[in-house]
């Protein structure tokens, strides 16, 4: 982050109303707030915005999709060209920041469902994704340890120091939005603002895997104990993945991808994409379920002609291509058997 003198910064973002100092923008964030200082760095650096009615809220407890806007801010993370393709489809303003946190595999819940964006995040899961960026991948003991080695967080019930660091640091308890705050303004006073190397790998992507492939890579790097996930509808539903390298060319690849949602007892909804060195394809449209194990799909969601096959496996998917050559590139198809991510 841009270093400036603080007491300029002071100048340009307190303003006095009465005898009463405020947090610019902010009329809940009086100089008294135990984080006042730390509010008032993430405003300057475009870090936090407030509410429409000129209020941080800062006791209120924050939400993952909030969380994700913070620590993308705080990082600067680059857009990835590919976006989520989610489970609920509908549109959300925290979109943008998960793509962004999915391309550096940031360990979180609500990559693909915007209910758990909207619910309340652990500090286990807060602590996991920080020191992901900070650090690198960690489990979740690891990642406590770091934000206590560095005095950027610390245990909230003393009484199982030293005996159990989980419970000490409290992982399943709530934060609220000030707290985020505080913990980002020590990461960048103690220079936690360059991206780690695990971090910056998984972005560059020689393995080309796709957007929502290192988003469900980041959900389950994430302690089984943070977890949340979408009740599955039906066992048809999920992504699959295959990728093979056969060089050390950046087109010396193979890539399957396969999106299964929405489905129900007759029907899903499938989205393809094949790569092939410098050859790419997609397709997407519905496939209706012929046996408890089979579905067919005979045309694209653009009306064109596609006859693809599928074969539910254990934790995978055997995808034959029959007869789709005008609704993809030439040179790939979609034939393969995929991993259940």
């Amino acid at each position: 982050m841009k270093k400036l003198v603080y007491t300029l910064l002071f100048s340009l973002l307190v303003i006095v109303s009465g005898d009463k100092v405020q947090a610019a923008g902010f009329k809940d964030v009086p100089e008294d707030h135990f984080a006042y200082d730390a509010i008032l760095w993430a405003e300057e650096y475009d870090i936090v915005n407030g509410y429409s009615d000129g209020t941080f809220k800062p006791n209120e407890t924050i939400t993952e999709q909030q969380f994700a806007k913070l620590l993308s801010n705080f990082y600067e993370l680059e857009i990835p060209y590919d976006e989520l393709k989610k489970q609920t489809p509908t549109a959300n303003w925290s979109d943008e920041y998960y793509n962004r946190l999915a391309s550096y595999g940031v360990p979180l819940n609500g990559y693909l469902d915007n209910n758990i964006r909207a619910a309340s995040i652990k500090r286990g899961v807060v602590a996991q994704a920080i020191t992901h960026l900070a650090k690198g991948k960690s489990g979740l003991d690891q990642s406590i340890q770091f934000l206590l080695d560095y005095y950027i967080s610390t245990g909230q019930n003393p009484q199982y120091e030293n005996r159990n660091l989980q419970k000490f640091f409290g992982v399943t308890n709530k934060l609220t939005r000030a707290q985020v705050v505080i913990i980002l303004h020590r990461m960048d006073e103690r220079n936690f603002y360059e991206i780690s190397q695990d971090a910056q790998a998984i972005y560059e992507n020689t393995s080309n895997a796709s957007l929502n492939v290192r988003a469900k890579n980041g959900q389950n790097q994430l302690d089984p104990t943070m977890r949340l996930t979408t009740p599955t509808k039906s066992a048809w539903e999920g992504t699959y993945f295959y990728s093979y390298k056969w060089g050390k060319g950046a087109t010396d690849f193979n890539r399957r991808e396969a999106i299964i949602s929405n489905a129900t007892s007759n029907s899903f909804n499938i989205f393809i994409t094949a790569n092939d060195g410098t050859a790419a394809g997609s397709v997407d449209g519905t496939a209706t379920i012929t046996t408890s194990n089979k579905a067919v799909m005979n045309k694209s969601s653009a009306g064109n002609r596609c006859v693809i096959e599928f074969e539910r496996l254990t934790n995978a998917l055997k995808i034959t291509e029959v007869d789709c050559q005008a609704a993809h590139d030439e040179d790939t198809n979609f034939s393969g058997t995929l991993k259940k991510q």
